[in-house]
């Protein structure tokens, strides 16, 4: 079972991670620019999709050739969705307006949430290789 439970988190912990980020950023947008129109939540769709296939194409040519692509299992204690929320709590939607707001909080948290993890595989995939390289050093010293 617990093998199981391993793979399962494996498999959700990005998709999990996003989810929770956009539900709490709509959410905080709601609860301080009021219900959202029909106009506000095409707008939220909007600024999500923008983020992330603004995203998509800047690292279009590294994509990885089959989806899911391999990540560090350091991925699935994915605390980018607190960080998120806080990002969007901090943001002055209210100053932008209402309907920029809802954009705004969307591509705001797409744009933390894809660029967080990125960074967190970067780091950890680079650490990696630093670390073979170590080994493989001290093997050829030897």
């Amino acid at each position: 079972m617990t093998n199981a439970i391993g793979r399962v988190t494996s498999i959700l912990s990005i998709p999990y991670g996003y989810t929770v980020t956009l539900w709490s950023a709509g959410a905080l947008t709601a609860g301080r620019l009021g219900p959202p129109s029909v106009l506000d939540v095409l707008l939220f769709v909007i600024g999500a999709v923008v983020a992330f296939v603004a995203l998509a194409c800047a690292g279009g040519r590294h994509l990885e050739g089959e989806i899911p692509m391999r990540v560090p299992s350091l991925v699935v204690v994915n605390v980018f969705p607190i960080l998120v929320a806080l990002l969007i709590v901090a943001f002055p939607s209210r100053m932008v307006g209402r309907p920029l707001g809802y954009f705004a909080d969307s591509f705001l948290a797409t744009s933390a949430y894809v660029l967080s993890l990125a960074g967190l595989i970067r780091v950890t995939r680079t650490r990696s290789m630093r670390g073979q390289a170590t080994v493989g050093q001290a093997g050829s010293e030897r």
